[in-house]
Formats: C-alpha cells, structure tokens, sequence
C-alpha cells in the first residue's frame, strides 16, 4: 500500500514537477472550480499542458527524479492515442490533459496567476474555466459552472464566453456547449 501522504505534499510535488520539465499549464479540475466558484474537495490534480505528445517524455523523466510512479509505456501510449494520461504520487493520481484546441492555446494566454499551499500557479480565467466545465457536460461539471456563474453574475464577459461556446459547439457540430451555456446564464 502506497505512503500516505497530505494533499499539500502531493500537490507541491506535482508544481514542482511541471515547473522542472518547463511546460506551459493550466489547473483545470477541482482546484481550479476553488479559485474561481464553490470550493469542493477533491483528491487530484488536473492539469492541460501544453506540449506535443512527444514532448511527454521529458515530463515522465522528471517524474521519475520526483518519485512519482508510472508504467512509461503505458503513459506513453495513452499521451499518443487519446492525449490524456496520469501518473502518481503515493496514493493520489495526477491527471494531464494535452491541449489540442484553439480555445485551449487562448485560455492559456488568458491564464491567471494564484498562490496554493505556497506555490504560484495559473488557472484559466473564469470564463475559460466555466467553459472548460461546461464540455465534458459530466453532472458534477456543470455543478461547477453553476458555482462559477452564481459566483460571478453581472462580471462575466458574455461576448467571450457566447463567440466561444458557439465556436466550441461548432467544432464538435452539436450545440449543447452553447445551449448549456445561455442555461446557466439564465439562472
């Protein structure tokens, strides 16, 4: 059974590990929705990074010098295929997400800079976050964009969020990104 260890440890170690392999990053799962809505507890780190799926193997060779565990062929092979993979520290999982969109590269340029357990890290914006809760379209996502909009009402900009929403809705040629959007608006 793996060391148990705080979430603060964990979530310093994984800072670290995107910092040493110098990739550009955005939290994007739970402690993003902390940052910007309701405060949920959550037992990982969801990062977008922003490298080819080639590059991977600089991140996994830092991770090794970290002590975070993983079996590297299966990594790479998931970074490869679907863009995602997750390695881990003791018995908390770390979870990346290969940017591939052209609303993701925004988000990144629109990033915001917060301090968490001492380290200065970026989110996306609060528009991009509510957005990037949005397409998954899981229950629990769009809890988090209500949080993020009931947060925020009379502050968000509704220009950026409905061009994008409607390019996201676009791209995958359905629209429930953008009609889920004008819902939560709505409320």
């Amino acid at each position: 059974m793996p060391e148990r260890v705080e979430f603060r440890e964990y979530f310093k170690a994984s800072i670290d590990l995107i910092n040493a392999s110098n990739v550009d990053y955005l939290i994007i799962g739970g402690i993003a929705v902390g940052v910007w809505g309701v405060p949920r507890v959550t037992e990982d780190l969801d990062l977008m990074i922003f490298i080819s799926k080639k590059d991977v193997k600089v991140i996994l060779k830092n991770a090794k010098d970290l002590s975070f565990e993983f079996d590297e062929k299966k990594v790479i092979g998931q970074a490869k295929l679907v863009g995602v993979f997750k390695i881990f520290y003791k018995h908390f999982h770390l979870d990346f997400l290969i940017s591939s969109l052209e609303f993701e590269k925004n988000a990144l340029k629109r990033k915001q800079k917060v301090k968490i357990f001492d380290r200065e890290v970026f989110v996306p914006s609060k528009e991009d976050i509510l957005l990037l809760k949005i397409i998954p379209g899981r229950s629990k996502d769009l809890l988090d964009a209500e949080g993020i909009v009931e947060r925020h009402k009379g502050k968000l900009n509704l220009r950026y969020l409905e061009t994008w929403a409607q390019w996201l809705s676009d791209k995958a040629q359905d629209m429930r990104i953008y009609n889920e959007l004008q819902r939560l608006l709505d409320l």
